[in-house]
């Protein structure tokens, strides 16, 4: 039996190179008749990050620098509401770019989304949600042992995801 792929999900670092792995999952959108989702993830500061912080300066010190910042913290939401604007705008952009390039004129429900948090809980988060079939993304091969080596989300994405997953290497700034 052949699996249906009815819904494709692509992730993006926003990487030049990505736009490789972009690539496959358009044409496997295309050739399926697939849905294509993009997703891009803003990182927040990891929990054990913040949490070493706070041991280091204080609990004190810490509830205060939280206080004082509290109308920075603000500024930085809005800002990052704008980035997530402007990410999804140049995603946008790539998307019509690649279609016209590619000619797949019929592609449906190319969706973009941009959220906020650890990366791979989103992934697979929006994974579930849009009850994909797939899931593309690329990875920069690290290393000596690039071929056996991928990146820690690529990795972890291919551990706990329930559906396949496609990675795609993205080539070095020079290879393309």
């Amino acid at each position: 039996m052949v699996p249906e792929i009815r819904n494709i999900l692509f992730t993006t670092d926003l990487s030049k190179q990505a736009r490789r792995a972009f690539m496959y999952a358009l044409s496997l959108a295309n050739q399926y008749g697939a849905n294509l989702a993009i997703l891009y993830v803003m990182e927040d500061p990891s929990p054990s990050q913040s949490a070493y912080l706070q041991a280091f300066i204080g609990d004190e010190r810490w509830e205060e620098l939280r206080q004082s910042h509290e109308q920075e913290i603000r500024q930085i939401l809005i800002g990052k509401k704008r980035e997530g604007a402007m990410i999804r705008e140049a995603l946008g952009e790539m998307l019509a770019e690649t279609q016209k390039q590619f000619k797949a004129p019929g592609l449906k429900s190319e969706e973009i989304v941009v959220t906020q948090g650890d990366p791979v809980d989103c992934i697979l988060q929006e994974a579930e949600a849009r009850q994909s079939d797939l899931i593309v993304m690329g990875y920069h091969p690290r290393g000596r042992l690039e071929s056996a080596i991928i990146g820690s989300v690529s990795r972890r994405i291919l551990r706990r995801a329930k559906v396949p997953v496609l990675l795609v290497r993205l080539p070095d700034l020079g290879e393309e």
